[in-house]
């Protein structure tokens, strides 16, 4: 009986060591697309080429009537292997192939082949940009299956209500007091992904969430959201406007008036009744305010007039203004939540194009007359007379001309200053109260990128000198440029190393070839607080010194957490531009700071 115990406890032990330290044993090979449940079968193999392969399924997360808040409707027996409908919005490249139904509340998962619930990969959520009325998962570049196949990790492309579908229910609805409709979508979905995470072969502990544009606005929001805390761990965030702040009750409250007085909505005096308009009359409805209120409604921004409010239950306070000042009295802290920054070099280029198809004569008035149209008259005082946001003089009879040397420089100048302080300055500067507050952050900036659908104006602004403009960094996020030179395959390569590294290892470096980083936890808590220390202590003549010289900072070619500009990663090669030192947020306000 002693040796029958013995060699029971042996095998007992042996059992023990393989089930918790041997790699999870994935019960199909990577030619299947189907679980040994077969909860999965049917997905479609959408990407035969690289390590095996992917599958895409699409389910639908959740379910809701019009401005009444979504409910928990995930049902595997109903998946198909098709994009899902976008939710309702204007007609345009965002939707492109897909139909829309207010029926949309869909995931479409990309995972790689042969997972079972064992695998337990990390999970990486995209949340598609679009301004808050645009976007879905069927939008051009969102293919997950590289990623997924390549980079070994669950890809999840999520949709959520958009509009004033989303952000602007009537005073009768129930949901009128905390209108954050589209944002709840979100956090419904991120509490079904970790609900069943298994299911689909992730790791619920392992969430990281991604978005580009109102998509990296929609992250911000999230790390003010107390329902969103500890459902995911870190976040990539890709050309957020985070000079605009989030709609403060007043300009929501505003909005509304504007929207529902419009005919078609001010026939109804109940739910019921609004409930019955047809979405294309809503639709359409909506385009006006779009398009109107910007220039009726101080505060209101022409790019993202519709915005998640705030001083509600979903999001008590703007987290903006946490992000800028105070960020570990946000909902997610620094200490719990890896970030990932990046802005593209020409950010402005794309609504730039939009107003100034061809270049423009240089005009003192005219540039003034722009700049008030989005920043107020105060502020485009101020940004026009900056030396480095200043038109040259105009000398007809110089070599430069009318149009100034390289005879574009009205745009190149009205760009520069758009996308310093719209994107790219205040990104830093979160960056930097990030870090301070002892979180890990690092910022990129994209100098190269692959010209996407909404930037493909012939002769236009953003495809002329190997500009990088708004959107033209999601083709390389998702390796899914539409037919890639090799440098471009070479560059989405490198890419998808570092987004996957900072997936799995929280360091977009990955860890070291010795071994994990932060072996010793305590000893490197105190060299980092070290290292702010001095930072912080340095910080005034490291300023001066950068203020005080013309040139460019040198290339990084390792990316090392964020402390100053210096460790911005110039994501494509060649330099990083760099931030008037004083000038944004203090001379010349960001929005949330005037109108919040």
């Amino acid at each position: 009986m002693a040796l029958l115990s013995v060699l029971l406890l042996i095998c007992v032990t042996a059992t023990y060591y393989t089930f918790s330290h041997a790699k999870p044993v994935i019960s199909q090979p990577k030619s299947t697309c189907s679980f040994s449940t077969q909860l999965w079968e049917g997905g479609e193999d959408v990407f035969g080429h690289a390590a095996g392969g992917a599958c895409r399924y699409t389910v639908r997360y959740g379910q809701a009537a019009r401005w009444v808040d979504s409910q928990l409707s995930f049902d595997v027996g109903n998946r198909t292997s098709s994009l899902p409908p976008s939710c309702p919005q204007p007609a345009g490249t965002y939707v492109v192939g897909s139909e829309q139904s207010e029926d949309c509340l869909y995931a479409t998962i990309y995972s790689p082949k042969g997972m079972s619930p064992l695998s337990k990969l990390p999970i990486f959520v995209w949340i598609h940009g679009g301004s808050f009325y645009a976007g879905s998962a069927s939008a051009p570049g969102l293919d997950g299956s590289k990623l997924a196949s390549t980079g070994d990790i669950i890809v999840i492309v999520i949709q959520y209500r958009l509009g004033v579908l989303g952000y602007i229910p009537p005073s009768t609805a129930p949901s009128w007091a905390d209108p954050n409709l589209g944002l709840r979508d979100i956090i419904l979905g991120l509490q079904t992904i970790n609900q069943y995470a298994a299911l689909i072969g992730g790791d619920p502990n392992k969430v990281t969430v991604g978005g580009q544009s109102s998509g990296g606005s929609m992250i911000r929001a999230l790390l003010g959201a107390p329902t969103a805390k500890s459902l995911f761990r870190a976040a990539i965030v890709q050309s957020d406007p985070m000079n605009y702040g989030f709609a403060s009750p007043d300009i929501t409250s505003q909005l509304r008036r504007a929207f529902y007085s419009q005919d078609q909505m001010k026939q109804c005096d109940s739910l019921k009744c609004l409930q019955q308009i047809p979405v294309a009359t809503i639709v359409a409805a909506q385009n006006y305010l779009v398009a109107s209120t910007p220039l009726t409604i101080q505060g209101v921004p022409l790019t993202m007039p519709i915005r998640p409010s705030y001083n509600n239950p979903t999001l008590t306070s703007d987290p903006t203004v946490d992000l800028f000042n105070i960020p570990t009295s946000l909902s997610n802290d620094p200490s719990s939540i890896a970030l990932l920054l990046s802005t593209v070099s020409n950010e402005a280029g794309s609504a730039l194009q939009a107003t100034f198809p061809a270049p423009v004569p240089l005009s003192n008035d005219t540039y003034f007359a722009s700049l008030s149209m989005i920043v107020n008259p105060d502020r485009a005082k101020t940004i026009s007379s900056a030396a480095q946001y200043a038109l040259p003089s105009v000398n007809s009879s110089s070599e430069a001309g009318v149009y100034g040397q390289g005879g574009d420089m009205f745009r190149e100048t009205y760009e520069r200053a758009a996308t310093d302080g719209i994107w790219r300055c205040p990104n830093r500067d979160v960056a930097r109260a990030w870090s301070r507050a002892g979180g890990k952050v690092w910022v990129g900036e994209w100098t190269k990128g692959a010209t996407y659908p909404t930037n493909q104006q012939s002769g236009g602004y953003c495809k002329q000198k190997g500009r990088v403009c708004h959107e033209d960094d999601i083709y390389p996020t998702f390796g899914s440029a539409p037919n890639p030179s090799a440098d471009m395959t070479s560059f989405e390569d490198e890419i998808l190393s570092y987004w996957t590294s900072f997936i799995k290892d929280l360091d977009p470096d990955g860890p070291s070839s010795s071994g994990p980083k932060r072996n010793y936890p305590n000893l490197t808590h105190l060299i980092d607080k070290a290292k702010n220390w001095w930072d912080d202590w340095s910080s005034s003549w490291k300023w001066w010194k950068r203020a005080a010289s013309t040139d460019p900072p040198a290339a990084v070619t390792t990316w090392d957490q964020y402390r100053d500009d210096d460790d911005v990663l110039a994501l494509g090669g060649g330099e990083v531009s760099m931030c008037l030192e004083g000038f944004w947020g203090d001379t010349a306000k960001y929005d949330w700071q005037l109108y919040g």
